[in-house]
C-alpha cells in the first residue's frame, strides 16, 4: 500500500459524498458491502477504512443508483465487468450500461412495491401472495424490495388467470417446473458454449439454444394436449354410448 495514501473513515466517506448524493448513510454503506459491492480496509479493531479507489467507486455506484434507479444485481454486474479497469471510468460503465439497456430494455427499471402493484392493477395484499409462492422471484435493494416491468408484467398474467379461476396456490406448480427447466437447461447449454471465445459468440449461442428449446418445448405441448383431450373426449363418447 502507499505510505501517502489517504484512508478515509465511514463518518468521512458519508460526508464527503453527501453533498453529491444527499441520501448516502453509514447503513448504505454497509448493506453495500454486505452485498459484495465494495470492500473496505478493517483497522485491527474492526473498524472500516476507505481508500480513493473505494470512494470513486461508491460514488458510481451512487451516480448508477440515481441516474438510472438499477437493481444492485444489475450494479454488481456492471463493476464485475469493469474490475480489470483500476479508475472504474463512469464513461465506459455509461456505455456497457447502454448495451445493456438496449438488451434487457424495460426489465432494468426499478419500482417500489405500491409502484409495481398500481401498474398492474392488483393490491399489495396481492403482490404479497404473489411473492411468497415464488411467483416473483427476488429482487435486490437496500432493504426494500424493487420490481421491473417484467415482474409487472408477470403481476398481470397471474391477476388475469385468477379472475378465470385459477389461484397461486395452483401456479405455484410452474414455478416448481420452471425452477427444474432452469437447472436441467444451465447444466445442458454450459459444456455447448464453453469452447467459444467471446461473451458475444457465448450469448449467442446461448439465446439460439433456449429459443429452439422454448419452440420444441411450445410443439410437445400443443401436441400433448389434443392428444390428452382427445382421450378424454373419446372416453366421454364410450360412456354415453354404453
Amino acid at each position: 500500500m502507499n505510505r501517502e495514501e489517504r484512508l478515509w473513515t465511514i463518518g468521512e466517506v458519508v460526508h464527503h459524498l453527501r453533498e453529491r448524493f444527499p441520501d448516502v448513510t453509514p447503513s448504505k454503506l454497509r448493506y453495500w458491502e454486505k452485498a459484495g459491492l465494495i470492500r473496505p480496509r478493517r483497522t485491527h479493531g474492526g473498524h472500516r477504512l476507505y481508500c480513493p479507489m473505494d470512494v470513486e467507486r461508491l460514488a458510481l455506484i451512487l451516480n448508477l443508483r440515481a441516474r438510472h434507479r438499477l437493481p444492485l444485481s444489475v450494479v454488481r454486474a456492471l463493476l464485475d465487468r469493469l474490475e480489470e479497469d483500476p479508475a472504474l471510468n463512469l464513461g465506459a460503465v455509461e456505455a456497457l450500461l447502454q448495451v445493456l439497456q438496449e438488451s434487457e430494455g424495460e426489465r432494468l427499471v426499478a419500482l417500489t412495491a405500491s409502484e409495481a402493484a398500481q401498474r398492474a392493477g392488483i393490491s399489495l395484499e396481492q403482490l404479497r401472495r404473489m411473492e411468497a409462492l415464488g411467483l416473483l422471484p427476488d429482487g435486490e435493494s437496500e432493504g426494500e424490495r424493487r420490481y421491473s416491468l417484467e415482474d409487472v408484467a408477470l403481476m398481470r398474467v397471474v391477476r388475469d388467470l385468477e379472475a378465470m379461476g385459477i389461484t397461486c396456490q395452483n401456479l405455484a406448480f410452474y414455478v416448481r417446473l420452471v425452477r427444474a427447466q432452469v437447472r436441467h437447461d444451465i447444466a445442458l447449454y454450459t459444456p455447448l458454449v464453453g469452447d467459444l471465445d467471446t461473451d458475444a459468440e457465448r450469448i449467442g449461442r446461448f439465446r439460439d439454444l433456449h429459443r429452439l428449446i422454448q419452440t420444441l418445448i411450445g410443439l410437445l405441448y400443443r401436441k400433448y394436449v389434443r392428444r390428452a383431450l382427445m382421450r378424454r373426449w373419446l372416453r366421454r363418447s364410450r360412456g354415453v354410448e354404453k
